[in-house]
Order: C-alpha cells, then structure tokens, then sequence
C-alpha cells in the first residue's frame, strides 16, 4: 500500500498542524485507481493490487495512525462528487485535493457538523441530509475558488490565506465573514445565496478576476438557479455536467474566454430563462439544445463564432424569446422569415453576421404560431449593421413595425427611395441608414419623428435639400437653421461641397452636423 504525508496548511481556525498519514479504503467499484480527469472521462488500467492515499487527518504525533470514521465518510462524500476519481483527490496538484484537504484540516465550521470520531470509538456518527449538503456545497465552492484563483487574482473576498493583500470584501462591518474559506455558513459568503432550506440558489462573481475553468463539479448544485460569472477570465470549454442544473434560469457567462461549442446537455435546462455567452471564443453550429427551453426570453450569443443556420426549434420551442443577439457571428444566409413567430420578439440584432439577400416584410408581421393569427408587432430593436443585405426597404417595415424605437442598417447594400411611410414610426429615436446606396430626396415625413435623436444618412446617393421639417427637430443648441427645439442631437447627410466630385450627388443641408 502506498502512503502519502501531507502537513496541512496551518489555519487561523485550525487546531494542530501534525503530520499524520492515513491510508483509505479501495475503490467501491474495483479496488483499481479511477484515472478520471476533470472532465469526467479517464482510463481504467492501473494494476488491481495498485492502491491509493488520500490526504490525511490530523492524528497525534505518537500514535499509530488509524483510519477515522469522519475521513471515510467525507472521502466517500466527495469521491461521488468528482466522480470517483481517487487520482483527483490525490493529486496535491489538483484543485480537487486542495479543496479535499480545506475540507478535512482547516475547516472548523464543517467539524461542528461532522465530529471527529475514530474508528475505536463505539459510537458512530452518521451525518443529517443538511450536513451532507453542507459538506456538498462547502467542497464545491472550495473548489470553485481553487480552480479559479490559482494565481491570486480574485479581485475581492478571496481567503486571508492565499492573498497577500487583504482585499475589501463587500465593505460590511465584519467583512471578513463573507470571505471565501471563511469560518461560517458557505451562504454567507460573498455572491452566493441560499433558499430557506439551506441550498444554494445563486452564484454572483461577476467581474471578480476569476480565471481558468469551470470545474465540472458544480453541476451537483441541484437547487442552482442562478449562475452568473460574467466579465472574468474563464477559459476552457463549458464542462457538460452544467446540463445537470436543470434548475436554472440564468446562466450568464457574458465577457470570458470561453471555447469550443455549447454542450448539448443544454437541452436539459427547460426553466432556463436567460442565457448569455456573449464576448467568448465559442464555436460549433448553432445547435438545437440551444433552444428547447420554452421559458427561453433572452438570448446573448454575440461576438463568438457559431455558424448557421439557426435551427428550426427557435422559432417553435423559444417562441416566448424577449431578447435577442446574434451579433458577431458567422451565421451566413438569408433571414428566415420565421422570425415572424417570435411574437414577444422586443430586440433582435443580427449585425456582422455575413447575412445576405433580402429584408424580409413577413419577420414584422407577427403571427401566433398556434392560432395562426396576426397579432401587434413588439419589435423595439432592429439591428443588422455590417451585414451584405440588398434591395428596397419593405413596407410592412414602417407600417407595422411602428414600436420601434431603435432601427440600425448601416453598413449593407440596400436600394431605393426611402420610404414616405417612414414618418409612420413615431417611437423611434435612432434611424441609422449610412454606407448603403439609397436615392432620391429625403422624405419630409421624417420630421413626423419629434422622439428622434440621431439619425445618419450619410454616404448614401440622396439628393436635394434637408426637409426644414427635419432641421425643426435639431436641438436649438446646435440648429443653425433657426428652427424650434427638438430633441435630434446627431443629424449627419451627404452635404460636403466638394467642387472635384461635381457629379456625386449632393444635400444642401443647414442643420447637419456632420457632412460627409
């Protein structure tokens, strides 16, 4: 039998530091060594007689070393959360067995509800189902900052122990309680929240300087249903036991380093209500388990590289989504008029997304999946800035569309007058046109917009002069046209008077100001 030595860590909360040596029982399975690796997957071909230590517990310097009914209960625990991986916990590398030893040594709050108790003692103790969870979530949060703070750089309410700098913790009075690896209730500890019963429900550590992984142990929070880690340096790819928190309803990994596709195990997630990878390194096609949740209201996959098409099951199991942004990749194609069943659709931007062919007039006209019945357009939010999209605007654009408040098509290959009908959109406040090849004059009716604040026609082939309807929006701080106040703030045409390109054509414009 091979035996390891480990000195634990000396603790402010932990009693001695002894060296002490314990040898654990065989795998419950085969006796053999489980080479599983974090991701769940390993090899099986050690020799049967090979066995395996395990870090030990503090035992007197001068007794025999014995095996403690509190280390065999707390090791079986664990093994069954990592998989039954004896390597892992072994492994003084691993954030695994940092976290086991935490657990075990230095954790006196755990020690209350697990009393140390040797196997000589004629009593036994077997641990409550709320120690059990205790023990659960206190190794999987121990775990969760061992991975994810291997060089120190939480930015706040790390552990006095493994920072040098003794960072603010939430500004509390005793800010200290709320550290991780703190001597208290894991739910108290900084960006996690328990239910009554004790489990935990949320995890907040947004913009904490956490780096590395996710350690796939995290899907053994059953009661998880918020998961939020936005704005940090996690890498690796999404470990597929995060199907496991079919409980959840926001997963927001939003500005990380996050690679490779979306696990399919997604589909498991039926009560997901948000999920935002955006600003990551993912890849892959945009898969169907992406959108199996019904409860599916806001979708953030911008700025990755998933690629088309999008699937079937978007537009008839996410029927209820709110939110939507493809922004930033490769999704290529057409628009799929299907869009017209998304009929709580409030936003969708599709910009940079190598999308080609036509603006559709059938994605404004909402209809009910179900009933078939046309029903009012929700539409807030249209962008597809940056995109290889052509032809003349629909009307069904100015005519039902009237919710819209945000319209960007800069940047694409568009034709055609605009359109009179397009004073018809009186919420909107931005109508962003630039760097396409509309013609003709500019229609009056614009200056029916009395919400609008920006608006660039430039870089187009209008013609004529800037309507006095549309300079009486500029704001009386900057229209030199002597018009009312309104509220435009950025009015921008092709107005440069450039004597060597006679034949461009050209806006007399007194109020723009921004001439291009």
């Amino acid at each position: 039998t091979t035996t390891s030595v480990v000195t634990p860590t000396a603790s402010p909360s932990t009693a001695p530091t002894a060296t002490s040596v314990v040898t654990p029982p065989p795998s419950p399975t085969t006796g053999r060594e489980n080479n599983t690796g974090n991701d769940g997957s390993g090899s099986d071909d050690t020799d049967a007689t090979t066995t395996t230590t395990l870090p030990p517990t503090t035992t007197s310097p001068t007794a025999t070393p014995i095996q403690s009914t509190r280390e065999t209960i707390i090791a079986s625990k664990l093994l069954t959360i990592t998989n039954n991986s004896f390597a892992l916990l072994e492994d003084t590398a691993s954030p695994q067995n940092k976290a086991y030893n935490w657990i075990l040594n230095n954790d006196a709050y755990l020690s209350l509800l697990y009393p140390f108790k040797t196997a000589a003692d004629n009593t036994t103790s077997t641990p409550t189902e709320e120690n059990e969870k205790a023990l659960t979530q206190r190794y999987i949060l121990t775990l969760l900052f061992f991975e994810t703070n291997e060089f120190n750089t939480w930015d706040v309410c790390a552990d006095l122990n493994t920072n040098d700098d003794v960072d603010e913790c939430e500004n509390v009075e005793e800010d200290d309680t709320r550290r991780f690896l703190s001597q208290t209730s894991e739910c108290d500890w900084y960006g996690i929240t328990c239910d009554v019963d004790g489990s935990i429900v949320s995890i907040d550590l947004s913009d904490n300087g956490l780096r590395n992984t996710i350690p796939p142990e995290i899907g053994q929070l059953s009661s998880l249903q918020h998961l939020t880690l936005r704005k940090n340096r996690l890498s690796s790819t999404l470990p597929t036991t995060i199907g496991l928190l079919t409980n959840l309803e926001i997963l927001n990994l939003n500005s990380n380093r996050i690679e490779g596709p979306m696990p399919t195990e997604i589909g498991s997630m039926t009560k997901l209500q948000i999920l935002d990878v955006g600003k990551n390194d993912m890849d892959g096609p945009m898969s169907p388990e992406m959108f199996t949740s019904s409860n599916l209201e806001y979708l953030d996959l911008s700025g990755n590289d998933f690629v088309g098409p999008l699937p079937t099951e978007m537009f008839t199991s996410t029927i209820n989504l709110v939110f939507v942004d493809l922004t930033g990749n490769p999704i290529g194609g057409s628009i799929p008029t299907e869009l017209k069943y998304l009929t709580q659709l409030a936003s969708l931007e599709m910009g940079s997304a190598d999308l080609t062919g036509t603006l559709p007039g059938e994605i404004f006209q909402t209809t009910d999946i179900v009933t078939s019945n046309r029903v009012t357009s929700m539409l807030e939010t249209l962008s597809l800035e940056g995109n290889s999209l052509n032809g003349s605007l629909p009307e069904e654009l100015f005519n039902v569309a009237t919710s819209l408040r945000i319209l960007d098509l800069g940047i694409n290959d568009f034709t055609g007058e605009l359109s009179e009908n397009a004073g018809n959109l009186l919420q909107l406040e931005q109508l962003l046109l630039w760097y396409n090849n509309f013609d003709g004059s500019i229609p009056s009716t614009l200056g029916s917009l009395t919400l609008l604040e920006i608006m660039s026609l430039d870089n187009n082939q209008f013609n004529g002069t800037m309507p006095p309807e549309v300079c009486n929006l500029v704001t009386s701080a900057s229209n030199s046209g002597g018009g009312d106040a309104g509220s435009l703030i950025f009015l921008a045409s092709d107005c440069k008077d450039d004597d060597e390109e006679d034949n461009m054509p050209f806006v007399e414009c007194s109020c723009c100001h921004s001439c291009q």
